[in-house]
């Protein structure tokens, strides 16, 4: 790592971020290593900093927050060739350093950056379909603590895809989803003064079941067309997303394929005994829920909904979703 750039959420963790940042920068620095540490103060820093870092050369960047600052940095790198993503988890969820086995503990982490070996996971992309562009701009969406805080296997590998004529594409690490669990992590990134990190996305997964509605919606993917109304559909790289929930327990990434998890409508009561079973992957047996694996995905609803990624919001329906094999370089252990 001879040069790169820290980025780091300051409020991501309690607060703490700062502090592990400033840990890393300096043991990195006392390394050999040369480079800068920035602060994010708004939403949509971390992007802009990560752009205009590899813009200038730089080949390391290094995510000091949680998914939601990874996410940033992630779109920020995305379409730059050579550039390696360097992982410091502090935020709710740390989803993503979960499945490449990034430590929790800061001291471990760091040594992953010093000692580590960089890997080819997954990247996904997303896309409104519409002539007209959706108005929401992820990067405008202010988020409570800037973080908020889900078929045959070894495909040829896959070139990012053409960028298409007017479209614009956001990028993501682990799950996108659409339905309940998009209003879910609308809720939980709001945050609650009473629970944190998997019990704020629990606590907001039981307030939203007052308030969904089940849209009607048409997915169109390898495994061909699911066509009615829907409680959730999770396309993910990553096999959890909310901290812990296994919401696609097979998903592998760096296959290069989405495992996607469709819940048809279902009661309230059944939606409670289906949540605890999503801690270790048990819903997949449930009547209600089908399992499928595809490279791409169609999404088109009755209404207009705004689809997430890593807790952030991307775009609206109709859309599609796409995946680039061995898209994005991590540090991995």
């Amino acid at each position: 790592m001879n040069n790169f750039l820290l980025i780091a959420n300051p409020i991501s963790g309690k607060g703490h971020a700062k502090s592990i940042a400033e840990q890393a920068y300096t043991t990195l620095t006392e390394s050999g290593a040369h480079g800068q540490l920035t602060f994010t103060s708004a939403s949509g820093d971390a992007k802009r900093f990560a752009q205009e870092a590899v813009s200038d050369g730089v080949r390391s960047v290094i995510a000091c927050g949680g998914d939601g600052t990874l996410h940033e940095v992630a779109n920020g790198i995305a379409t730059v060739p050579d550039v390696t993503l360097g992982v410091l988890p502090c935020g709710r969820g740390n989803d993503f350093a979960a499945a490449i086995g990034v430590p929790l503990k800061p001291d471990d982490a760091i040594a992953t950056l010093l000692s580590g070996t960089p890997i080819h996971v997954d990247l996904g992309c997303c896309y409104q379909n519409s002539s007209q562009q959706s108005a929401v701009n992820p990067d405008n969406v202010a988020r409570n603590e800037m973080e908020g805080g889900s078929t045959e296997r070894n495909l040829n590998v896959q070139t990012p895809p053409t960028e298409p004529q007017g479209k614009i594409k956001n990028y993501f690490i682990t799950i996108a989803t659409c339905g309940y669990d998009t209003e879910v992590s609308r809720r939980a990134a709001k945050g609650t003064p009473l629970f944190a990190g998997t019990a704020s996305y629990a606590y907001a997964a039981v307030e939203t079941l007052f308030y969904y509605d089940p849209p009607f919606v048409r997915l169109e993917g390898d495994f061909g067309v699911h066509e009615g109304p829907l409680l959730l559909a999770a396309t993910g790289i990553t096999n959890r997303y909310g901290g812990g929930f296994q919401i696609v327990p097979k998903a592998r990434i760096d296959d290069g394929l989405f495992d996607v998890c469709i819940i048809r409508p279902v009661s309230s009561l059944t939606v409670l005994r289906l949540l605890v079973t999503l801690f270790w992957g048990g819903h997949v047996s449930h009547p209600a829920v089908s399992m499928h694996q595809t490279r791409t995905l169609t999404i088109e609803t009755d209404t207009p909904m705004l689809l997430y990624a890593d807790g952030e919001p991307m775009c609206e329906t109709p859309a599609t979703i796409e995946i680039i094999k061995h898209g994005l370089s991590v540090m991995a252990p």
